[in-house]
């Protein structure tokens, strides 16, 4: 009888031993993932010519110098990493306009120069990439360090595949593109069948021993997914545009698993870094969902629910409602929604076999600044600045038509308008020329429109003809105010804006955060004298 309490006493001790630090069921325990992945690939998708935001508030989205940094910064905790891209990578329009060629082709080559400095392997390119010629193309990809792939198309420079050793770990990488914009396809490259060349892509892979399957699309992503159905065994896709157009940024795409496939879609100009982490077990590469990624399309939901209440948040305690009632309901709803999301954000571990675990890293001034990326931006600015000084010295605004306004500038205001003059003086609006000459910036095409008043306009001021016109004066809101100082008492010969107008010309998205407001912001540059501006 002792003997057998011995025994069912050492049970117990061997029991108490397994649940050391709690027995709370295996979906808990297995909730913590091992520390440091087998792979870790970032994953970008249409930079599409995004060196870094352009606006005027804090921790904007976007920035390559961040995207480095962040790279750099995960080094010891994911030290077996890849860069991979999808979409256009070096220019914002697939088309150059003739004053802009010069600029834009410096900044593309600014832009694939810091994206090989951040690690870029390979990328599968959008129509964009062709926009100054295939030589430039070729060229671009030579900065970059990185190899583009098209297994569909045949044009200098292109390859179908490439195989990457990653710490053992052959990783195999096919790019399929279609790049075809107002219906042609980019000068020097040739279409072949995409369904025969991605399969032949594929058996080159598996002969190559690749042991992870990634396939890079530059396409829309209904023709990407259909291409899963026909061509099996990619363990992730990725998907960037065929081409882009313009500075609006997209919003995030949720990622989702179809079939054995994990499907990414990082939004556009570098305003987040996709970041797929595998963990290998038994050597074997086929992955369970460790991220709870079903729950995405939710947790996006979630999150675009907290940021529109934040802001309307933000706006009450501007306008003076701290003891609202209103107001604290709403603040008891953000607490809420926050601990929804939160909850969805828990991990689900596999206890067995390997898993990928998913995570959408926003790209802000937090991350900090890579070095090297950071002097390639600001040499690129010094040179373009250098540049455009002498190359449009002697084109002039155009003139306004007889009979009608031109822009003055703020001292002609002055004498009569001196409140609002002082009250201007304190604005940021007031020193927005200083700004961008800190940067050598005052001559970039891209910047210098919403920084001086009259810009492009009949009498008014261009990229270096800005005499009397820097900053953002009165004349941007009212419009051209010669007549008026003639004329000071006639009636309509300058305009009451409404706030709208902020957000049309140069305060709108990307170039302002989601939680910047122009209700929050219109007490900052309405001063004394401007009771009839209209709120």
């Amino acid at each position: 009888m002792a003997r057998v309490l011995r025994v069912l006493f050492a049970l117990v001790l061997l029991a108490t031993a397994a649940c050391a630090g709690g027995c709370k069921g295996s979906h808990e325990a297995a909730s913590v993932p091992p520390k440091t992945p087998t792979v870790r690939l970032y994953l970008l998708s249409s930079p599409a010519g995004a060196l870094e935001p352009c606006g005027c508030v804090k921790d904007m989205l976007g920035g390559v110098d961040h995207v480095a940094a962040y790279v750099k910064s995960q080094a010891d905790g994911a030290p077996n990493s890849a860069l991979l891209a999808a979409g256009p990578l070096f220019f914002m329009n697939a088309e150059l306009g003739a004053d802009r060629q010069t600029q834009d082709s410096w900044k593309a080559d600014a832009l694939a120069r810091s994206l090989g400095a951040a690690g870029l392997r390979a990328w599968a390119p959008g129509a964009n990439d062709w926009a100054a010629g295939p030589a430039t193309f070729t060229a671009l990809a030579a900065a970059a360090e990185a190899v583009p792939l098209a297994s569909n198309l045949t044009g200098p420079g292109l390859a179908a595949l490439r195989v990457f050793d990653v710490a053992g770990n052959k990783i195999g990488v096919v790019g399929v593109s279609l790049p075809s914009y107002d219906g042609k396809l980019p000068n020097g490259v040739t279409a072949l069948d995409t369904l025969l060349e991605l399969k032949r892509a594929k058996a080159a892979l598996d002969a190559q021993g690749a042991k992870l399957h990634v396939l890079l699309t530059a396409m829309v992503r209904g023709e990407a997914l259909r291409l899963l159905d026909q061509v099996s065994g990619f363990q992730l896709l990725v998907i960037g545009k065929p081409y882009d157009i313009g500075d609006a940024n997209d919003p995030p795409t949720p990622p989702e698993v179809i079939g054995n496939t994990l499907v990414i879609e990082a939004p556009n100009h570098l305003q987040a870094l996709g970041v797929v982490d595998l963990f290998v077990r038994d050597d074997k590469f086929s992955f369970a969902d460790g991220s709870n990624t079903a729950a995405a399309s939710e947790r996006q939901s979630l999150t675009g629910r907290i940021k529109d209440l934040e802001v309307r948040l933000q706006a009450m305690a501007t306008a003076g409602k701290s003891g609202d009632a209103d107001l604290a309901a709403r603040r008891e709803d953000l607490t809420r929604l926050r601990d929804e999301r939160r909850k969805l954000e828990l991990p689900s571990v596999p206890t067995q076999g390997s898993f990928f675990q998913y995570n959408l890293v926003e790209v802000r001034e937090r991350l900090g600044s890579e070095a090297t990326v950071r002097d390639l931006m600001s040499g690129y600015y010094v040179r373009v600045n250098d540049h455009n000084r002498e190359v449009f010295k002697d084109k002039l605004p155009p003139s306004a038509p007889v009979g009608q306004s031109h822009y003055v500038g703020i001292e002609a205001c002055s004498s009569c308008h001196k409140s609002e003059r002082d009250f201007w003086n304190r604005t940021q609006h007031a020193s927005a020329y200083a700004t961008l000459a800190s940067q050598h910036k005052e001559f970039n095409l891209d910047c210098v429109g919403c920084h001086v008043t009259g810009y492009e306009k009949a009498g008014g001021s261009n990229v270096t003809h800005v005499e009397k016109l820097e900053d953002v004066q009165c004349e941007v809101c009212h419009g051209p105010g010669s007549r008026h100082a003639d004329a000071p008492l006639a009636d309509k010969l300058i305009a009451i804006p409404e706030q709208s107008f902020c957000a049309a010309t140069c305060h709108h998205r990307p170039h302002v955060n989601d939680d910047w407001s122009v209700t929050a912001s219109w007490r900052k540059i309405i001063g004394p004298g401007h009771e009839r501006a209209k709120m």
